[in-house]
């Protein structure tokens, strides 16, 4: 299991420049996630002007909405970095970026990690491409079934795959996953 932790960390970097000594203040980034970990967090201040709250949570149990507002949200949260737009990823952490993450939404139909371009009409699913994407991420998976409340697990992609073969968390399964 790997341990990332929540904290700011403050560096003195000292730049020597024709005999004058300059002292700069960093803060570094680091992740604060641990890997297979469930987190529970109940969102509040839900609002879009005149909407009601049951509307709000209607919209927001439809994952194509919902995703574009989480992945800002777990960004922040989490302290990792947002990319935005269709890059094969939704977020990158550590040093360089060298670890890349995929969020996916757990929703009434369960769970689908398979890459959104292989998905839908007149789209081919590639097993080859599927599982090496897979092996090269890690996902954020986030459930709204009980929206507003919500769960999030951060998943290694090969441990994922193991589990699921085909791409897909089943409903039925959710409880389970998020235990």
């Amino acid at each position: 299991m790997v341990s990332i932790f929540d904290i700011q960390c403050p560096i003195y970097v000292i730049l020597i420049k024709f005999d004058i000594i300059y002292f700069r203040f960093l803060t570094i980034k680091v992740m604060s996630y641990v890997l297979g970990k469930t987190y529970t967090h109940l969102l509040a201040n839900i609002s879009f002007d005149t909407l009601t709250a049951d509307i709000l949570k209607t919209v927001f149990k439809d994952g194509r909405v919902f995703s574009h507002l989480i992945e800002v949200w777990v960004a922040k949260e989490y302290n990792i970095t947002h990319i935005k737009g269709c890059r094969g990823h939704d977020f990158v952490c550590g040093d360089n970026g060298e670890i890349k993450i995929d969020q996916k939404t757990f929703t009434g139909g369960g769970l689908s990690f398979t890459p959104s371009n292989m998905k839908g009409q007149g789209r081919v699913f590639d097993r080859d491409v599927f599982e090496k994407k897979t092996k090269d991420l890690q996902f954020c998976c986030v459930s709204n079934i009980n929206f507003p409340e919500i769960k999030i697990k951060f998943i290694d992609g090969v441990e994922l795959l193991q589990l699921y073969p085909t791409g897909r968390i089943p409903l039925h399964d959710h409880d389970k996953f998020f235990n």
